[in-house]
Order: structure tokens, then sequence, then C-alpha cells
């Protein structure tokens, strides 16, 4: 653990092709993705839970909760989608009287 912590010290901030590097140990992956889910799906939190001191890892609740969380927000994109499409046919089938030009 004291390994990770020190390459972490060293690399993060670091150029690569003139951008700096953002190194952050797993366990603190998990937990900012949740946060960043929870914030974009619109209020709810997602309650995290780290299985044991040190595994970094969502608990099982967690999980179910942001995967219910993302199918939310993926059923409202997809509706919105739906309702424009529809409205843009609607809009295209409104025909006018035959024309009886030849």
């Amino acid at each position: 653990m004291q390994e990770a912590k020190l390459a972490k010290e060293k690399m993060h901030g670091r150029l690569a092709c003139g951008r700096p590097l953002v190194v952050r140990l797993a366990s603190e992956k998990y937990i900012e993705e949740a946060t960043q889910n929870s914030s974009r799906v619109g209020g709810e939190a997602v309650k995290i839970g780290i299985a044991g001191s040190n595994s970094g890892q969502m608990s099982r609740s967690a999980k179910i909760t942001a995967i219910k969380n993302k199918l939310k927000a993926l059923e409202e994109e997809s509706g919105s989608s739906k309702k424009q499409k529809l409205s843009n046919i609607s809009s295209n089938n409104s025909f006018g009287p035959p024309s009886n030009k030849r």
C-alpha cells in the first residue's frame, strides 16, 4: 500500500504528451465515479459502501442503486428522443391536397 501511495505522489501531475497525469488509487476511483454518476442522475445520491477496509469495492446495494439510477437516466434520454422523432415524423407526414400536374 505504501508503494502505491509513493507511486501516486511521484506520478500525479506529471506531464505526458503535454497533459498532466491524474493518478488515483483504485479505491479513490470507485468513490469519484459514484459521486459523478449521482450528480448526473439528478439529485439522487448514490450510497457508497466499501467492502472491507482496503478492498475498495462498492457494496452490492450501492452497485444496484447505481445501475438503477443509470437505467432511469437512459430511459429519460430515450423517451425524450422518441418524442422528438415522433413529432418530426408526424410533421413530415402532413400531406397537402394532391396535385394533378403531369
